[in-house]
């Protein structure tokens, strides 16, 4: 059944059933994967999903449900789903379904060049990068999986208010994960690259990358507790504020687990930092017009010299404010789509060179149990290397650094120049940051 037809039998049925309005969102999904270890295949994904959600409103409360069969007995089922769920969940809150003239919108579409490229040679790129990380010193002993993949989704929304939107967008990836050894403890080396076309994937860049870091932690020792300046690798950066990113949404901190409640319109971070949502990045691969209640997707810069200017409102939460969605609803939850963190001047070993006594931080570990979204306390593992008179002298690990996170973007120094697409969503550079608690010895 096409997703039209489906459309018109849950709209049949949604109405009968005694709902004001209702919508669907359809996600199809492609997806390929493959990953390479001692020159064996040793996972490999080459398949097609398709999820369709629902949204039934009712005296403005929402209920929803979702299928993963476009028939008419899905169709049914959808709607039969939800209308139990609203009569016996006693909890639902003001919702919305929502309208704007879809001239309006400016939707995407995707080219999947991936596809260009067969099963064999995707396969074999997989491979190289295995052998050219052994090739790469001897000291690389072991190449724990390196691989190849690349999905597109196709998203469709119509509902019940005349709104009917679809787009699609793609993106592929490499990433290669290794250790070295000189004889003493092992050292890992990780790294991942991002790209639209297959032409924007350096898979060179990953391979070296991730083979430099594994032989340049090797021997390394933990150093004295106590605070250090820090130097956070644009990676390592990266990790830490995804695992923030909760604290932005505005239904978090109308529920008071935010530390951000209060404080829209102030400042939360050095007045050096800016950081924005671009939905239409020209080097981050995930676009999107609209998010998945049909809000039309803009560029915003959330942080702004320091300051908080917006949290990311869904239909629900902007009810409960009196304010406008912001197009920010995503797979359950309200975030930004991507996150740029505007680069400085200074380049990466400039950077290095202002610390007289510090530590780079290349890698965190913990970031599920060691952070608190509700305060913004963190304790992490970390892996780096100790800067001394503006040098890196040698290889740092065994050491836990702790903080806030608010705290530490108040404490930043001094943003580089190096911005990278650090993950499919992403683009980030490295900071400084003028102090944090470091146990180690």
């Amino acid at each position: 059944m096409k997703i039209e037809q489906f459309k018109e039998k849950v709209f049949h049925y949604a109405k009968n059933a005694g709902f004001d309005d209702c919508e669907i969102l359809m996600v199809r999904s492609r997806e390929f994967g493959v990953i390479v270890s001692k020159q064996n295949i040793d996972n490999y994904t080459d398949a097609e999903s398709i999820k369709i959600h629902f949204k039934g409103l009712k005296d403005g409360k929402a209920a929803f449900s979702s299928t993963e069969v476009l028939d008419e007995e899905s169709a049914k089922f959808l709607v039969e789903s939800a209308l139990e769920n609203f009569i016996v969940t006693d909890t639902l809150e003001q919702d919305d379904i929502y309208f704007e003239d879809p001239k309006n919108y400016k939707t995407f579409k995707y080219f999947d060049k991936f596809e260009t490229i067969s099963v064999r040679e995707k396969i074999e790129i997989a491979k190289e990068m295995e052998q050219k990380a052994l090739a790469f010193d001897s000291r690389i002993k072991s190449v724990i999986m390196s691989a190849y993949e690349h999905q597109r989704n196709e998203i469709y929304l119509a509902n019940t208010k005349g709104l009917e939107l679809e787009e699609s967008y793609g993106f592929g990836g490499a990433f290669v994960y290794l250790f070295a050894s000189d004889g003493q403890k092992p050292k890992r080396g990780f790294k991942a690259v991002f790209g639209e076309t297959p032409e924007q994937i350096d898979v060179e860049n990953a391979v070296q990358e991730a083979c430099k870091d594994a032989i340049s932690q090797l021997g390394a020792e933990s150093v004295p507790s106590g605070k250090y300046k820090v130097l956070l690798r644009r990676d390592a950066l990266t990790s830490l504020f995804f695992a923030f990113l909760s604290m932005f949404s505005a239904e978090n901190v109308q529920k008071n687990l935010s530390p951000l409640k209060g404080k829209l319109g102030e400042l939360i971070a050095s007045s050096k930092l800016s950081v924005s949502e671009d939905p239409n990045h020209p080097i981050i691969p995930v676009k999107r017009s609209f998010d998945n209640e049909g809000v039309r997707t803009t560029r915003k810069t959330f942080i702004e010299n320091g300051k908080l200017t917006t949290y990311f409102h869904s239909l629900k939460s902007a009810k409960k404010d009196n304010v406008k969605p912001t197009g920010n609803v995503f797979a359950t939850r309200c975030q930004p789509l991507t996150v740029v963190v505007h680069g400085g001047d200074k380049n990466f070993e400039t950077l290095i060179s202002q610390i007289d006594r510090g530590l780079l931080i290349i890698g965190l570990d913990g970031l599920h149990s060691g952070v608190k979204t509700v305060s913004g306390d963190f304790s992490l593992g970390a892996i780096g290397y100790l800067i001394e008179h503006g040098k890196i002298s040698k290889p740092v690990e065994q050491i836990t650094v702790a903080g806030n996170f608010l705290q530490m973007l108040k404490d930043l120094e001094e943003i580089g120049s190096d911005c990278e697409l650090t993950q499919v969503n992403a683009v980030f550079p490295s900071v400084l940051i003028s102090s944090l608690d470091i146990a180690g010895l």
